[in-house]
Formats: C-alpha cells, structure tokens, sequence
C-alpha cells in the first residue's frame, strides 16, 4: 500500500485504528503488570486511588457536599450486662423502717420527682407506719406516702421518696412489655444486704389481655421483696413481689406506667 495515494478520509481511519490497537496493546500490558505485581505495590496504588477521590470530591461539589461515615461497634454481651446492672443501680432504693436498718422491701424509682414502686404487701406485713428508703449512694431520706388503689388488688405499692436536691439517685428506664419476647436475656438484681445479681431467660409471658395481677417468668430466682427484673438494656421489666413469689421464685410483676394516682395510705410526716 502507497501511503501517499490515501485519501484524506483514509488517512483517519487509519489513524483510528493504529491508536484503537496501541490503547488495547496498552491496556493488556498494564493489567498483565499489575497481576505480576507484588500485593503491596497494588495495595499502595489503591491507597492513592481512594485518597484522591476523597480529597477531589468535595472541592468539585462544594458546601452541597456531605460525608457521612458509619461505624460499626461490637459490644460483647458480658460488658452490655455490665453497663445495664451499673445504670440500674443508681434507681434501686433499699426501704426499711424510719430509722431502721433491716430491709423490708427493694424499689425503683421511676421518675426525677422520687416516684417509686415497691412490693405493697411487704409494705404492709412490716406493720410500720413511716419508713425510709436508701439510695444507691447511701443517702437515708424519709419515703413521704405510700399509695395505691383501693379498688384492686394490685401487688405493687407506689412510694413518694423524698429525695429533695439529691443527686444521688437516677430514674429507671421502664422496658415496653409488649415487645417482651420468650428466650430473651434477663437479669435480676436482688439481695437483703449488698447487690446480688443473675442472669436468666424469659420463660413465659402472660397471655394478651391478663387483667388481673399478670405474672413474668423466668429462669432467674429471686427471694427478695422489690428485687427488680431488668433487660439486658437496662430497662426495667418487672420486680419480685409476695404475690409473685407466692407462685415460684422465678416469678415476677410486670411495672407499668402510669402508677396508681390514689393514695390511701400515707406516712406520716418526720
């Protein structure tokens, strides 16, 4: 072929094909390279690859331009229960007789005003009129009321802890009971002198619409009036009350809000 008798119109097509082969012969050089390479050249190629396109993009888009980065965090369940049994405690009261160092019965309190639940009946058989409860640092204050409803028989008591600018308290969160589920973790912290914890399962859920003192088991054991029934979130589930361990120690009463609003017995003022 004499070059110089192309046309013009063949000279371009045959400048195509000269740069369409040499960008192929290229290319299958390039990648037959990078296969021979060492791991750490290749790693260090992408390395700069991923380090221009981070640093480029946001200065072509602008203000308009939003990073956002996800992090994934294992937590292991041993340092979940941990944590949970740690922020619960600062909601247990330990209640005893004004004055009194004997246990009566555990609670939790359940909102920043000093609101707390407790067993009713313990309340009741101890035969004392007035009482104190403990906090989780320490503090003795005086519980102001004890009430609940007439018109049930509920086993939980509602107690106003006078809990005054101490901070040496803080309110439980309680758990949504309708998402309790058969097999889930739990963990009981109980105990008549310092804090005694186990861990266990939910064993069976009272059936839909229990209107009449619904009862939580599980595989925990508790023999402590109040001793309190948590998630492995920290939320609070249920406490053990004599009525629900009048069926088994492994029974529990589920704590709702709102509490009962009718005071009907009321501890006198220190």
């Amino acid at each position: 072929m004499d070059l110089e008798h192309l046309t013009k119109h063949q000279i371009v097509l045959l400048t195509l094909l000269v740069s369409f082969v040499t960008s192929i012969a290229t290319g299958i050089v390039t990648v037959s390279l990078m296969n021979q390479a060492p791991p750490s050249i290749t790693r260090t190629i992408n390395q700069i690859v991923e380090h221009t396109v981070e640093t480029v993009a946001p200065a072509i888009q602008g203000a308009a331009a939003i990073t956002t980065t996800q992090k994934t965090i294992v937590v292991k369940e041993d340092d979940l229960t941990a944590q949970s049994i740690s922020t619960v405690r600062k909601s247990i009261i330990r209640i005893t007789i004004r004055g009194g160092e004997d246990l009566i019965a555990r609670g939790i309190i359940t909102d920043n005003k000093g609101t707390a639940v407790t067993d009713r009946d313990a309340l009741n058989a101890s035969g004392a009129t007035s009482f104190d409860a403990i906090l989780a640092d320490g503090t003795r204050v005086p519980i102001v009321a004890v009430r609940y409803t007439k018109a049930t028989n509920t086993p939980i008591a509602v107690v106003d802890v006078g809990v005054g600018t101490s901070t040496g308290f803080a309110p439980a969160t309680l758990a949504d009971l309708n998402k309790l589920q058969l097999g889930q973790s739990v963990i009981r912290i109980g105990g008549k002198g310092v804090d005694v914890v186990g861990e266990g399962v939910v064993a069976m859920i009272p059936p839909p619409n229990t209107f009449e003192n619904p009862l939580i088991q599980t595989t925990v054991e508790s023999a402590t009036p109040g001793s309190v029934l948590l998630s492995l979130f920290g939320q609070v589930i249920g406490i053990a009350t004599t009525d629900s361990l009048a069926q088994g120690s492994s029974f529990y009463t589920p704590v709702t809000l709102p509490a009962p609003p009718a005071a009907t017995k009321v501890a006198p003022k220190p």
